[in-house]
C-alpha cells in the first residue's frame, strides 16, 4: 500500500474517532502525530499519554481491494467474492494486533493504548453490541453501537 495514502487514511480515521470518543466521554484527546513503526510505535501518539493502534477489516478480500484501488484511482482487477467474513476477519484483525501487543511491538510508547477497530462493510446497518473489560474495576461493560 502507498505509504502517503496509508497515512492519510490513519490520520483521518483516528481523527474521526477522536472526535467521537471525545464528545461522548467529555475528553479532549487530540491528535499529535502519526506513530513511527521504526520506534516500535503504535500507528499514532495522540495527548493524554494515549496511543492508537487502527485496525481496518472488510468483508472479504475482493471488497478491500476494490476499496483501495479506487483510493488509488486504479481499476479493480479482482473478481467479485460474495463470501462475507465480516467477523471473521474483525476477530484475526484484533487477534494480529494483540499477538504484536504481546511481542512487545509497540516498546517505544508508555502510555494508554487504545485500538480502534473500523468495519468498513455496507452491511452493518444491524444494531450492534461491543463489550469491553474495564480497567477500573476488571468489570465487563457492554454498550450498544449505534
Amino acid at each position: 500500500m502507498n505509504a502517503k495514502l496509508k497515512n492519510t487514511h490513519e490520520k483521518a480515521s483516528i481523527t474521526r474517532f477522536l472526535a467521537l470518543y471525545n464528545e461522548l466521554n467529555s475528553n479532549n484527546l487530540e491528535f499529535l502525530r502519526l506513530g513511527n513503526p521504526n520506534k516500535s510505535e503504535p500507528d499514532c501518539i495522540c495527548s493524554g499519554n494515549t496511543a492508537i493502534e487502527l485496525v481496518g477489516t472488510y468483508d472479504n478480500q475482493y471488497q478491500a481491494s476494490k476499496l483501495w484501488s479506487e483510493a488509488r484511482g486504479k481499476k479493480q482487477n479482482k473478481l467479485p467474492e460474495f463470501r462475507l467474513l465480516t467477523f471473521e476477519n474483525l476477530e484475526k484483525a484484533i487477534a494480529g494486533k494483540l499477538e504484536k501487543l504481546n511481542l512487545n511491538n509497540y516498546s517505544g510508547f508508555e502510555g494508554r493504548l487504545l485500538l480502534v477497530a473500523n468495519l468498513h462493510s455496507p452491511l452493518l446497518t444491524d444494531t450492534i453490541w461491543i463489550t469491553w473489560k474495564s480497567e477500573k474495576d476488571g468489570n465487563w461493560q457492554i454498550k450498544l453501537l449505534e
